[in-house]
């Protein structure tokens, strides 16, 4: 089964093709003084920073998938699935990300916050899809499990969860900056090991509440 250091490093692969199209994106996002400019270079870069690197990111996905089924022994023949990288929504981020920008009052640092997280964000998911739908078309194969360090109380909760998805209608409920991933679980072994033990974290109501729906949403 997978272990905690397997998943820890895995996400750090992850977040290291994340930082590295934040890098390309701060060099163009420094040459540009006003909104209408930072748009229309958004426009043209984020489709190419979220092909280039959700690519790389779905392989990985699929080589971590495939490399955690030949150490767990898993019998069967099955090669994982590689996320297909339709409509990422770089264009839409790109519109959505500079509306800061065109307030009375721009506000670069908040646009370059809401453009680098939407990045980080599409990024990531096309390594949990690789993962997650590996995991719903294996024969062998029970579903997904969420794995990470609760790095927010929305994470931390469904993290404790410790459910296994077997639903190809479940989304991987994730957000800007999100560094979970997600784990397969095979039939007739344990489920992954939750590499997160609960503390307490100071865990709203606000906070259940989101995680309730998510899971009426995704149940």
């Amino acid at each position: 089964m997978p272990t905690v250091q397997q998943a820890n490093q895995h996400r750090a692969e992850v977040a290291a093709l994340a930082a590295l199209a934040a890098k390309e994106l701060a060099g163009v996002w420094r040459e540009v003084d006003t909104a209408v400019a930072a748009r229309d270079a958004l426009l043209d870069l984020l489709p190419l920073l979220v092909d280039l690197y959700g690519s790389a990111a779905a392989t990985l996905g699929a080589d971590f998938y495939d490399d955690l089924r030949d150490a767990d022994g898993v019998g069967g023949r099955f090669t994982a699935i590689t996320a297909e990288l339709d409509d990422m929504g770089a264009e839409s981020l790109a519109r959505w990300s500079v509306d800061p920008l065109f307030q009375p009052e721009p506000d670069w640092a908040r646009a370059g916050v809401l453009v680098a997280g939407g990045l980080q964000e599409r990024i990531a998911n096309t390594d949990r899809a690789s993962i997650t739908d590996s995991a719903l078309a294996d024969p062998q194969a029970t579903g997904w499990q969420r794995a990470g360090t609760g790095e927010c109380a929305f994470c931390a909760m469904l993290i404790a969860r410790g459910a296994v998805y077997t639903e190809a209608t479940v989304t991987f409920g994730a957000h800007e900056n999100c560094n979970c991933t997600a784990l397969p679980a095979w039939g007739g072994q344990e489920i992954p090991v939750k590499p997160y033990t609960p503390t307490n974290r100071n865990i709203t109501d606000a906070d259940r509440a989101r995680v309730r729906a998510w899971v009426k949403a995704n149940a």
